[in-house]
């Protein structure tokens, strides 16, 4: 049965004592948190399971599905303008071009631009940011479909589309979804469940904090698995629970996000999570990718109990957001789980390749319930 609090009508709930993948058990975390970043109503709490040798973090309760787009009135996917012109803009793409086509593989510009390559290292996220760029993809050899899931506003499919692959992303915001086709990025709305792809679709799917949004991730990623060739590969992002961020800022981490964020992983529970689902991981580490948005709002939460966007165009929250990312950066080398972002890459198994999702369950054996 439902429960609604008295304060956010509009954004019924339902509690979640249990693991999604053990069914054990949630100790407290946290409680009482409000959303931090735009309007959503109500408060929240975080659950940690008990088990020892699983930790999943989540949002107890989880608002319904029903209810859960009241959380994202105002959100930032909305509309992404595409960075005006500028001199320092041109620099920095001309740097991006050199440093895609020396990692992997993809057309380059002109000597000057191949000359530039090397300041791509002197960014403070170092290579990861760049590689970002690319979604991790090399160049396709050969015709290649990708899918984007959870795209957004179509920024960086526009500009993977730009660099010879066929591109389509799914999205469940329409407004994003609208801004995307604007951009001549054909993009389907609703959930990936939902568009029905035929087996073995993808050459690749790319989903990049998408995973913690979603109530059932170990199904996305069946799906995910599902759609992808055999010799397929799915890069997912996303939140890192056992981050130095978390371990720094507690219940002020920005990306705890309450009520968006429903489940929070950590390089475990996520390798558990992407192999119930039948996928097998090639490579699963963390990354100081855009941690510098993370260090400066999370301690703007930290101070004043609310880390907006807008928040980033102060200049003592660039610096410190610069300075954190270069903090985190040098941490990785001596601890390398602790980056706010895990980074996972998989493939498909071969017996689970193009098996709908129920019966991948049953073979990989799905969480109690």
């Amino acid at each position: 049965m439902s429960s609604e609090s008295p304060s956010s009508p509009r954004l019924r709930s339902l509690p979640r004592p249990y693991c999604l993948l053990c069914n054990t058990p949630g100790q407290i975390l946290y409680t009482g948190l409000p959303d931090r970043s735009f309007a959503a109503p109500g408060q929240w709490g975080f659950l940690r399971c008990s088990n020892p040798d699983c930790g999943l973090v989540w949002l107890h309760p989880q608002p319904i599905p029903e209810d859960i787009g009241a959380a994202y009135e105002g959100y930032y996917t909305h509309a992404q303008p595409a960075p005006g012109p500028s001199m320092l803009r041109r620099i920095f793409e001309a740097v991006q071009r050199a440093y895609l086509a020396r990692r992997f593989g993809y057309p380059t510009g002109s000597s000057l631009d191949r000359a530039l390559a090397w300041l791509a290292w002197l960014h403070p996220g170092g290579p990861d940011e760049l590689d970002s760029a690319a979604m991790y993809l090399p160049a396709p050899g050969r015709p290649a479909r990708l899918l984007d899931v959870g795209c957004g506003s179509g920024m960086h499919l526009a500009r993977m589309q730009q660099l010879g692959w066929s591109v389509e992303g799914v999205e469940v915001d329409p407004q994003a979804a609208a801004v995307a086709r604007a951009r001549g990025v054909p993009v389907r709305s609703g959930t990936l469940q939902q568009q029905h792809y035929p087996d073995r679709s993808f050459d690749a799917v790319f989903s990049a904090h998408v995973l913690e949004h979603v109530h059932d991730p170990v199904d996305l990623l069946r799906e995910c698995a599902r759609i992808l060739k055999p010799d397929g590969t799915l890069v997912i992002l996303t939140p890192n629970i056992d981050s130095l961020g978390h371990r720094q800022f507690g219940a002020a981490w920005l990306n705890l996000d309450p009520p968006r964020h429903l489940y929070l992983f950590s390089p475990r529970t996520l390798r558990r999570a992407a192999e119930r689902a039948g996928l097998r991981v090639v490579s699963l580490r963390t990354t100081a990718r855009t941690a510098w948005v993370y260090g400066a709002l999370s301690r703007a939460i930290q101070r004043t109990g609310r880390g907006e966007m807008s928040e980033l165009g102060r200049p003592t929250a660039l610096l410190y957001g610069f300075l954190y990312q270069l903090r985190l950066r040098h941490h990785l080398r001596r601890h390398p789980e602790s980056g706010d972002e895990l980074l996972l890459f998989a493939r498909p198994l071969p017996e689970t390749a193009g098996v709908p999702a129920p019966q991948r369950a049953a073979v990989h054996g799905a969480p109690q319930s």
